[in-house]
């Protein structure tokens, strides 16, 4: 025995076409359900494997393992649901609070799983993706013995429950990353999301509210969980400062969730820093080693800096150090090409004070053009053009290779199309990470640079802020011993750089590896594997 209502066969008259409209209600909200019920499963995968690349990188290991444990407990939650044989409609409204409810906090939890107790933070994340696949994997068998109960016709209901099901898995696919992440930032949109669940969860009690057994329990629930994730998605931004300012060792002065990433700054009374997804871009107090020593090596043997392209380097301090070469001679730097994926980044750049004091207001004062686009993409458009523009210096400044993403940026197919946009006499600089830190990686870049037809010539800086760091000088042939300027920063000097060349052995390669190509990414396997033992 259920308590569900059965809706009765109708006849052709008028009266029974009224009654079979008002009848045809609750099958219409339930079916509406399976739709809301998919945005938001959908949704908590995709915050949970978010949350869990930003804290812990390599997102294809973390998608894969949120997907997989997500998939195991619907298995589960199906079984489940066979053990329950009466008062599906409570039980149904009963799980939607609790999805509302564990998944409109999952961000939080998460977050201050890993800043208060690290450690746990992985056995925390998969007891919270098992408990909450389990609860949604309850709702869609429940929702379709409900509806068989409603209607013995149930060929054509199972077809409409899996359409709303798939539909709203879409939208909440397309909605996550367009639209929640941007505007409310991962904790806000779990608590958002939460509280639609729950509310969806109140539409049925009130269709259904003289079917119910439970109905007083489930209306105080209803109300506390609507109190709870109200309140909390209305201090989202305090509650976002708050677990952020756990991950971060200095206050936090500015924070902002983009479509690509989370920008953080951090000032204390001496340092000012630059954080993406919580990886460290530049500490003020000796960001100008690693700035320096990427632009000058390349820069100085240069007689003509008519056309330079810079891939990255959306703080403007690469374009700092590229100033210094006007002082040389009025109009040495002709055209300097920006391309930076976020348009925040350089936003900032332009009006943080603290950001435009330590590039020197390097967009305002040099000839950029800034182009917000993917590097990959944009170096391929400018080959498919019949007149290519081609560059005397190229200044590769782009993340890390940590997660899949990022490998294309290090594949012989990119370093290819950037030759074929490098002048005959020109140079390239690239940042390719640790030698110590990220052996395997950094020596695999090296390979990569030089499979693509390059003379590589490895240098490395030690900056405090991120250890011994690591770049590759690149061009078409010999490349020149000699600067061409002399060059004078806080750190690199054009007469004794020759030592920024040589490796000590244990910066030399240790481990055998191979050049990184796009259809078998292993520099994000070499780069994993680097920085795992150092943790």
């Amino acid at each position: 025995m259920t308590s569900v209502p059965v809706i009765p066969e109708t006849s052709g008259n008028s009266e029974a076409s009224e009654n079979s409209r008002g009848s045809r209600l609750p099958l219409i909200v339930l079916a509406l359900s399976v739709g809301a019920i998919s945005i938001c499963g959908i949704i908590y995968q995709l915050i949970v494997g978010t949350v869990s690349t930003y804290l812990l990188g390599n997102s294809t290991y973390q998608f894969s393992m949120t997907i997989g444990l997500f998939m195991s407990a619907y298995g589960l939650g199906a079984f489940v649901s066979t053990r329950i044989q009466r008062h599906l409609l409570d039980y149904f409204v009963l799980t939607e609070l609790l999805i509302g409810l564990l998944g409109g906090l999952s961000a939080f939890i998460l977050f201050y799983l890993y800043a208060s107790v690290g450690g746990l933070f992985v056995v925390g994340r998969i007891a919270l993706i098992l408990v909450l696949g389990t609860l949604v994997g309850l709702e869609i068998p429940l929702l379709i013995r409900i509806v068989e109960d409603l209607r013995k016709n149930l060929r054509m209901t199972v077809g409409q429950i899996m359409g709303f099901d798939y539909l709203g898995a879409l939208l909440g696919g397309v909605g996550f990353p367009l639209v929640l992440l941007p505007m409310w930032g991962l904790i806000g949109s779990s608590f958002l999301i939460g509280l639609f669940n729950v509310l969806v969860a109140v539409v049925v009690l009130v269709v259904f509210r003289t079917h119910l057994r439970w109905k007083h329990f489930l209306w105080g629930l209803s109300l506390a969980s609507i109190v709870l994730l109200t309140v909390a998605f209305m201090a989202a931004r305090p509650l976002e400062r708050f677990v952020e300012r756990e991950l971060y060792s200095d206050p936090i002065v500015y924070l902002e969730q983009t479509p690509y990433q989370k920008v953080v700054l951090t000032k204390s009374r001496e340092d000012f820093r630059l954080f993406l997804d919580g990886s460290l871009q530049f500490s003020s107090k000796d960001e100008y080693r690693y700035h320096e020593a990427l632009v000058h090596p390349a820069a100085s043997r240069l007689k003509q800096l008519e056309h330079v392209l810079v891939l990255g380097g959306g703080d403007g301090l690469a374009l700092r150090e590229l100033g210094r070469y006007a002082e040389f001679s009025p109009g040495h730097i002709g055209q300097i090409t920006l391309v930076d994926l976020d348009p925040a980044v350089v936003r900032l750049a332009k009006e943080r004070p603290e950001l435009t004091q330590l590039n020197e207001n390097a967009f305002a004062n040099l000839p950029v053009e800034v182009r917000n686009e993917d590097a990959f993409n944009f170096v391929g458009n400018i080959l498919q053009n019949q007149e290519t523009q081609r560059y005397d210096l190229i200044l590769v400044d782009l993340p890390d290779p940590h997660h899949e993403s990022l490998a294309k940026l290090y594949s012989v197919s990119f370093y290819q199309n950037l030759r074929r946009v490098l002048k005959d006499n020109g140079l390239m600089a690239v940042q390719i990470g640790s030698p110590f830190f990220a052996n395997r990686s950094f020596w695999s870049a090296a390979q990569t640079i030089e499979a693509a037809g390059f003379v590589v010539r490895p240098y490395h800086v030690n900056v405090p802020s991120f250890g011994e760091w690591g770049f590759a000088l690149a061009a078409h042939a010999e490349i020149s011993p000699e600067p061409v300027w002399p060059v004078h920063g806080r750190f690199f000097d054009s007469a004794f750089e020759e030592h920024l060349f040589y490796f000590p052995a244990d910066l030399q390669p240790r481990f055998e590896v191979e050049p990184n190509t796009l259809v078998r990414p292993v520099i994000v396997e070499y780069f994993q594997k680097d920085w795992k033992s150092w943790n």
